[in-house]
Order: C-alpha cells, then structure tokens, then sequence
C-alpha cells in the first residue's frame, strides 16, 4: 500500500511530505548510503524519535533548488529501503520517491534568472 505524500513548493525549494499534516520530529541525517556524497542541495528528512532508537523512519525530502538535482541524488533515493507514495495532486499512484521527484523536475522549473534573450 503507498504511503500519501504531498509536494510543499516555495519558489525553487520543493519539499516532498511521506506524512503530511503528521506532527513528528523531523531531523536531517545523512542516507548512509555508500559512494553517495550529499551535496549541499538535498535534505533527507528522518524520524528523529525513532533515530533515536538506532533505526530509521524516512519522512521526506527536501530540494533547495529542483533545478540542480542530480542524478547521483536520485540514485540515492533510489537504493533506500522506502515506501512506494501516491502524491494525488500531481495525478502520481504508487510511485518511487525518486520518481516523484523526477516528476517535480520536470513540472516545477526553476524560478532562477533567466538569461534576457539575444537581439
């Protein structure tokens, strides 16, 4: 069964919620993920009362800017033990968390400057 997740997007940052409108203890930690050096970019969001019984709870992600996520981001994402998610108001039933992310890539554009066009 897919766990409801939900988009929060504030100019270029996207959020991605496994559980929102859920109060928990959200604390950022590193995936644990071998060869996967988190950039300065991406936020993986834990459980922190259940980090603090040595176990982990992914609760979301967060992307200070969709723009600049990587390839090696998503592959990060994608070696986690997480649940599948449905992100109803994107139109996304039962799908990774990197896909989901993938799809906000591809509908969120960045809001950076735009280079003025040549003449």
């Amino acid at each position: 069964m897919a766990v409801r997740a939900g988009f929060d997007i504030h100019d270029e940052l996207v959020h991605l919620d496994l559980y929102p409108g859920q109060r928990r203890l959200r604390v950022t930690a590193d995936p644990g993920v071998p060869g996967y050096e988190q950039g300065f970019n991406v936020w993986f969001y834990w459980d922190g009362d259940v980090l603090g019984r040595h176990e982990r709870e992914f609760l979301g992600v967060e992307v200070g800017n969709i723009e600049y996520l990587t390839d090696a981001d998503l592959a990060a994402l994608e070696q986690l033990d997480l649940p599948r998610i449905d992100v109803p108001e994107a139109g996304l039933q039962d799908v990774t968390v990197a896909d989901a992310l993938r799809w906000a890539k591809a509908h969120f554009p960045s809001r950076l400057p735009q280079p003025a066009p040549r003449r």
